[in-house]
């Protein structure tokens, strides 16, 4: 699979990253930033370079009310190489669809509602430029339909569009946490020859659930060293950046926003990224 020069390293945009970063106790390439703040984008971009990830989804059927003008100039301004949408088929917009259907009814109608989606933004960008990325499945009684968090539907929708993949191993490893199945076996099928981009983080359980954003155990190291491992191996495809989603702004989340992790983390992940 393509290898190509050393992969850029990201983390969410926090002010405690850039005093860390300003203060020379951290480094890396590139911040990666919400869509929603330009203020915030140009704070970041005061101390990095920065990109944006776009809250956009695709298979809800809303990507015509965007306003896409003022996406174009947002992702002109920054170094934003793509357009992410996530893959999400919602139980309240498939009624009808029982949470854990495979009948291939209700997956081809999941799948044509999805990559008319996609196709929508791929005639405005053109396939290069899009990034499909993987959802959590959080067990029957979530809202997200564990179709379209199947790797080989995943795969499906990746090459009858022509997009790349956007893997998140954090939503891959709490879906598996509710499925029961092996995340590196999981992970092992998706379209992994379509690589794009990269994002990892920790995962811990909060108040009975998952989440995701949190500081790494060493389950989560053990699995990104193994990801990244495949990237250099050649195995899976070289994305043009891997990124630490931890920290952030904003009351969702500045609670799990630690300068202490952040300080003993990010140089680790930063490490192993690039060695």
């Amino acid at each position: 699979m393509k290898r190509g020069g050393l992969l850029k390293f990201a983390i969410n945009y926090s002010h405690e990253a850039r005093e860390l970063i300003q203060k020379g106790l951290i480094d890396v390439d590139i911040f990666k930033c919400p869509d929603f703040d330009q203020q915030l984008v140009k704070d970041a971009q005061q101390c990095k370079p920065a990109y944006l990830h776009f809250d956009l989804n695709a298979g809800e059927g809303t990507l015509t009310t965007i306003n896409w003008s003022i996406l174009e100039s947002l992702s002109a301004g920054t170094d934003t190489p793509f357009i992410n949408l996530h893959l999400v088929a919602h139980s309240k917009d498939f009624p009808v669809i029982s949470n854990s259907s495979f009948d291939s009814n209700n997956i081809d109608e999941i799948i044509d509602r999805v990559v008319k989606d996609i196709q929508y933004v791929v005639e405005r960008f053109g396939s290069d430029r899009v990034i499909l990325e993987n959802v959590v499945y959080s067990g029957p009684n979530g809202d997200t339909l564990r179709t379209i968090v199947e790797p080989e539907i995943i795969a499906h929708i990746v090459y009858k569009t022509k997009c790349g993949l956007l893997l998140d191993i954090a939503h891959a490893q709490m879906t598996c946490y509710y499925s029961g199945e092996d995340v590196y076996e999981y992970l092992n099928r998706f379209p992994l020859d379509q690589l794009r981009e990269l994002h990892i983080t920790g995962i811990q359980k909060v108040d009975g659930s998952y989440r995701d954003s949190m500081p790494m155990t060493e389950e989560d190291w053990k699995l990104a060293e193994w990801s990244l491992n495949n990237i250099k191996q050649g195995m899976w495809n070289e994305p043009w950046v891997v990124s630490f989603e931890y920290g952030g702004v904003g009351p969702i989340f500045e609670w799990r926003t630690a300068v202490d992790v952040l300080e003993q983390q990010v140089p680790l992940l930063n490490k192993i990224v690039k060695n």
